[in-house]
């Protein structure tokens, strides 16, 4: 997948990250648009262990409330998910990859 899914950063002419840092946040795969501010595609993988519970979407709620006022859009995947959802994801948001 990371292989797949730096190629796909690099075809859409952006760069991508595992485990990227914005402010007290560590999101799980990132497309960095702009560093100056830092905005881009955030992709997030909610594991039914982490991110079952009321508390913890309620939690992730406020954490994709407060990546969006940063100037990121987070998108959330189950556990399974496919490079096709992510370019999908990507080219929704208006980035072009080609798979």
């Amino acid at each position: 997948m990371f292989g797949y899914l730096t190629n796909l950063g690099f075809e859409s002419g952006i760069d991508y990250y595992e485990q990227y840092p914005v402010g007290s946040y560590v999101l799980d795969f990132a497309f960095v648009q702009s560093r100056r501010p830092p905005r881009g595609v955030d992709i997030e993988t909610d594991g039914v262990m982490w991110h079952s519970s009321a508390k913890q979407r309620q939690r992730d709620g406020y954490r994709t409330y407060k990546l969006h006022k940063a100037g990121w859009i987070a998108e959330r995947f189950g556990e399974v998910f496919t490079c096709e959802d992510v370019a999908a994801v990507l080219e929704k948001h208006g980035l072009k990859p080609s798979l």
